[in-house]
């Protein structure tokens, strides 16, 4: 498979549109998308939107709704998470922008939706319109022939607004199947609050970051919130370890099969995630803790530190958050010796909504598509959720989630980027890797036998 990550010069180019969008605010969490504060700027989406159906089939044409089915992981309308709010905001904006198409939308929880994707795929009954996380991931869906390409679709217009890089994780082939919505990054998030009551330093370099951690350990917190029996966010800490030892270049190298994982810096960074582990890095309990879990414990202030995704963001920033006004986010600290530098970061561009073969009304359905892409773009910014993929006028910014416009800071200098390794390799692949990496923090694979393990998926 072909390397399919953000490149770093759209994604600093990315950075400097956010931080232009950032000057006005600086409270926050997801106030701004909850007042409907985020509707009320310009909305190319919803222009575009409309002369695609205008475009569309004769029902459209003629008057008649034209039903679009719509599945996503985003299942509870009343959430606070940012992207659930953005998500919501547009499928109601879309009664009112496109009122020629219906779209039924089924919600499902994100670890369900993806055994509820698998089996549509197998039985060849997917939706009009599905949420999916790109690049490996959608491969498959691809290569059945399940998944139409966008191509005629894409005006230069539209091209035009999207930022530099952003479309990279889904185009196979030549051709593009989904379009953007955000771009979201991995950050070390620090409770300060903890820091300072025990005398603490944030750290900067990868001795203090482990120092920190025997620290908060004999002081009975968890140094860092894991819920490793999800396994995917395991991929976030042995990622970045890999970033940080053999860098942003030759890792992706390694998880495109173009490169070996039989390394002195792979198999260092598998070390030093098992030391960390074996440390009390992620506490007693990790294995058997849920992300939601391990979310809602940073949330409360019983953990001092998460390295996740932005999307953590409208979490900690909730009226809710006993953390609130309390997070900072840093970068993940250097490892010494390693090839990786501080400007190498773990995400991207990845997370769409394509539209299947099958669909009845394929310009619809594209036009749904983009539009809760496009929407979405803007109003997860605003709610606190990732930085924006698309360019928008983002009108009043007072509202802005600061850990936002912190990221915007943090990324500015970016250099490279790793995509989340579940959706860059997608499939077993990706199944592999994860239950590989959960071997590893629990203690029963060798750093040694680890790297050999991946190395066979490659070969």
């Amino acid at each position: 498979m072909k390397k399919r990550l953000v490149k770093a010069i759209g994604l600093m180019m990315l950075a400097v549109l956010v931080l232009g969008c950032t000057a006005c605010g600086n409270s926050g969490g997801n106030a701004a998308a909850e007042s409907g504060e985020a509707q009320e700027a310009e909305r190319p989406a919803d222009e575009a939107a409309e002369a695609n159906t205008e475009e569309a089939s004769e029902d459209g044409a003629s008057g008649e709704k034209v039903t679009i089915t719509l599945w996503s992981q985003f299942s509870d309308p009343n959430s606070t998470d940012g992207n659930y709010v953005a998500f919501y905001n547009a499928l109601e904006s879309i009664k009112t922008d496109m009122p020629n198409v219906e779209v039924i939308h089924e919600g499902t929880e994100s670890e369900s939706y993806k055994v509820k994707l698998k089996t549509a795929m197998a039985g060849n009954e997917l939706p009009d319109v599905f949420f999916n996380w790109g690049a490996g991931t959608m491969k498959p869906y691809v290569d059945a022939g399940l998944v139409l390409p966008l191509d005629e679709y894409m005006t230069d217009d539209v091209k035009g607004r999207m930022l530099g890089g952003t479309l990279d994780n889904f185009v196979f082939d030549g051709k593009t199947y989904g379009y953007p919505y955000s771009v979201a990054v991995a950050s070390l998030y620090v409770n300060t609050e903890l820091f300072e009551q025990n005398n603490v330093k944030i750290p900067e370099t990868y001795d203090e970051l482990l120092e920190a951690v025997d620290a908060f350990s004999a002081a009975g917190i968890t140094p860092i919130s894991l819920g490793e029996k999800d396994l995917w966010p395991g991929l976030m800490i042995f990622g970045i370890h890999a970033i940080r030892m053999a860098g942003a270049e030759d890792f992706n190298a390694a998880l495109n099969g173009t490169a070996s994982f039989n390394t002195p810096e792979l198999t260092e960074a598998a070390r030093k995630v098992q030391e960390l582990a074996a440390r009390g890095g992620f506490g007693s309990s990790a294995m058997g803790t849920s992300e939601d879990d391990a979310v809602a414990a940073f949330k409360q202030g019983r953990a001092a530190m998460m390295f996740m995704g932005s999307w953590l963001n409208g979490d900690c920033e909730a009226e809710d958050a006993a953390v609130k006004g309390k997070i900072s986010v840093i970068k993940f600290p250097v490892i010494e010796g390693g090839k990786g530098t501080i400007d190498e970061f773990h995400g991207g561009s990845g997370e769409t909504f394509l539209v299947s073969s099958s669909c009845e009304h394929p310009s619809e359905a594209a036009a749904v598509a983009q539009y809760i892409c496009e929407k979405m773009s803007k109003d997860q910014y605003l709610a606190g959720s990732g930085m924006p993929a698309w360019e928008a006028e983002m009108g009043d910014t007072s509202g802005l989630n600061r850990l936002s416009q912190e990221i915007a800071t943090l990324t500015a200098d970016a250099t490279g980027y790793v995509y989340w390794l579940d959706s860059l390799t997608g499939g077993s692949k990706a199944d592999t890797i994860m239950n590989e990496i959960a071997k590893l923090i629990d203690g029963s694979v060798t750093p040694e036998d680890f790297c050999a393990n991946l190395q066979a998926i490659n070969e």
